[in-house]
């Protein structure tokens, strides 16, 4: 049996793998209490060696690293599973799009779309029109691509929603709120109807960032 010490997430309300930790977990339906802190602050580096987050707290145990935390969860509650299982053909194409959705997906909409606008180094304190200008054409292959794989689907993956969709979700909304990506989405319904169909989700509401 898992031990009753409570959960406990560590890391910033704004980060995509934060936030799809919070919704995978909420998904799962357990309790856990959330801390925000940084990346790089003692308690980050209390928990991942490279003082990145989230991390994870369970009584004496502690990870960092999402895939690490959800795989932890699954493995002592393993209903509603998040990460990869099921037949092994199943579970390889989880750990696929969460593999894409974690390397590709998030450099191109979150490091190098979302971030000019978050902290922004341009004249004045203003977003760099440069930086967001020359990311575009990849923003939209990213885009046409999930377009393309949602066509005739619900979910990234397994036909359920999996740890894969709560990354997209986390990774995408913060991209959908400047004007290019949104522009971009009007040009890809499958996308943009997979997003408002799992932005109703509870979980995904609860998390969002105040």
């Amino acid at each position: 049996m898992p031990t009753p010490a409570p959960i406990e997430i560590f890391g910033t309300p704004f980060s995509n793998f934060v936030r799809a930790v919070r919704i995978a977990i909420a998904e799962k339906g357990l309790p856990y209490d959330f801390h925000p802190v940084r990346p790089h602050s003692p308690e980050a580096f209390a928990l991942h060696p490279l003082g990145l987050v989230p991390g994870l707290r369970h009584g004496e145990v502690a990870i960092g690293e999402s895939q690490a935390v959800i795989g932890y969860l699954d493995a002592l509650w393993p209903d509603t599973p998040m990460g990869p299982s099921g037949a092994p053909a199943e579970a390889a194409e989880i750990t696929q799009w969460i593999s894409i959705v974690a390397t590709a997906v998030d450099r191109i909409v979150v490091r190098h779309y979302v971030v000019p606008y978050t902290f922004p180094k341009g004249p004045d304190g203003t977003p760099d029109r440069a930086a967001i200008d020359a990311v575009l054409p990849d923003l939209r292959t990213i885009f046409t691509m999930l377009d393309a794989r949602l066509d005739d689907r619900h979910y990234l993956a397994a036909n359920r929603f999996t740890f894969a969709d709560a990354l997209l979700l986390a990774t995408l909304n913060p991209a959908l709120r400047q004007p290019e990506a949104a522009e971009i989405a009007a040009e890809t319904p499958a996308l943009s109807r997979y997003f408002a169909l799992h932005a109703q989700r509870p979980s995904f509401v609860e998390t969002a960032p105040a």
